[in-house]
């Protein structure tokens, strides 16, 4: 075989396999970029990757997103509890206020939404105001957008084919296929794991989990410059959105690692800035659920030293409901901050003189997981 002819043969067949690989692809569509999924039941993972089709595709008035700390909550109880009526949920785990941003940007440009339950993880707000948690390069940005012509990176990539194959050939647990449910983590824990005595054993053996609370993504400056660009707009741009803004119920042991460090007085100051910002909003509600003594100090709610039962997640909607832990003017603010910090006190004098609280700084080995 002439040398050309074997080259124009090589080109044919590469390009038959893309041709290819790109018609299986649109068919499957496991990204649900140009249909709701109707011959399959889809699986819902792959949060950065799936939320900007569902957008598209999935009928829906209201939303909740923002890290693991919402990933828990149940479609069903947004309904029972506030009267939702058709709820979707767009969470990311190790969500950044930028990726949030992005997110409900791209929502908004193909649904009318009522409503927003986001969770204002401190985390989230922390680092450069366009920072991905998971790196430069890691959110698939022509997913997000309307533009055909970039869609090629979805289409002819084998990556696509093989999450629809491993949703389906892989085991898998049946939850994962649940849409009331969709990107819950409860399922893969047992309720034994969130216990009050691992918890403590987990505080002594490392004096806390976060080193980086002095570091320059940790400072007001940085959590300040998230604000303004990444929440306020959404505010701004859609009044007609009623916003639940709430802060997650860590556990007192993860305060008690921030009063520590020294980086709870920023988040007080954190707290201030938000809701001076957004106080004279009639579509923002803000609650501090941070100020829970019965939530918090109950270390049988979590799994670590961050992460709360799905229960908790239901009690905030009730919560939201009564109106409970309502922000409503400064005053109330700084109470709440008084009673976060009377918390961690009497807790730590209570339940903590055994562990030997060390305010040294943790080894750069020891991270957090949001």
């Amino acid at each position: 075989m002439k040398p050309t002819s074997w080259i124009l043969k090589f080109l044919f067949l590469s390009l038959l396999t893309l041709l290819s690989m790109g018609v299986i692809n649109f068919i499957l569509d496991p990204f649900q970029q140009y249909r709701k999924a109707q011959f399959y039941k889809p699986i819902y993972d792959n949060e950065r990757y799936l939320n900007p089709g569902l957008a598209k595709t999935y009928d829906y008035n209201e939303v909740i997103i923002g890290s693991s700390m919402t990933e828990n909550f149940l479609l069903s109880d947004t309904r029972d509890i506030l009267g939702f009526t058709k709820p979707i949920k767009f969470s990311m785990s190790g969500a950044t206020a930028y990726e949030i941003k992005i997110m409900l940007d791209s929502a908004y440009q193909h649904r009318k939404i009522d409503s927003v339950i986001y969770g204002i993880d401190l985390f989230s707000f922390t680092g450069e105001s366009t920072r991905l948690f998971h790196g430069e390069g890691s959110l698939p940005f022509y997913l997000y957008d309307n533009n055909r012509l970039n869609d090629y990176r979805y289409l002819l990539s084998f990556d696509t084919f093989k999450f629809f194959v491993d949703s389906f050939v892989l085991s898998k647990p049946e939850v994962m296929f649940d849409f009331n449910r969709m990107y819950q983590w409860q399922h893969t824990f047992n309720e034994d794991d969130f216990n009050r005595k691992d918890r403590i054993d987990e505080w002594r053996e490392k004096y806390g989990f976060n080193p980086d609370y002095t570091k320059n993504e940790y400072t007001l400056k940085a959590m300040k410059a998230n604000i303004d660009t990444n929440l306020i707009p959404l505010i701004q741009h859609h009044p007609e959105t009623t916003f639940y803004l709430f802060y997650p119920p860590y556990s007192i042991l993860a305060f008690k690692d921030m009063q520590n460090k020294g980086w709870l007085n920023t988040v007080e100051q954190f707290k201030y800035y938000l809701f001076t910002q957004l106080a004279h909003y009639p579509n923002v509600k803000i609650y501090d659920f941070q100020a829970s003594k019965e939530v918090t100090c109950n270390l049988d709610n979590y799994k670590d030293l961050l992460h709360y039962h799905q229960r908790i997640n239901s009690w905030m909607l009730g919560e939201m409901k009564n109106k409970s832990y309502l922000i409503e003017d400064t005053t109330e603010l700084q109470q709440y901050n008084q009673s976060l910090s009377k918390n961690i006190q009497e807790f730590s004098e209570s339940e903590l003189n055994c562990v030997k609280i060390m305010t040294k700084t943790l080894s750069p080995k020891v991270n957090h997981v949001i």
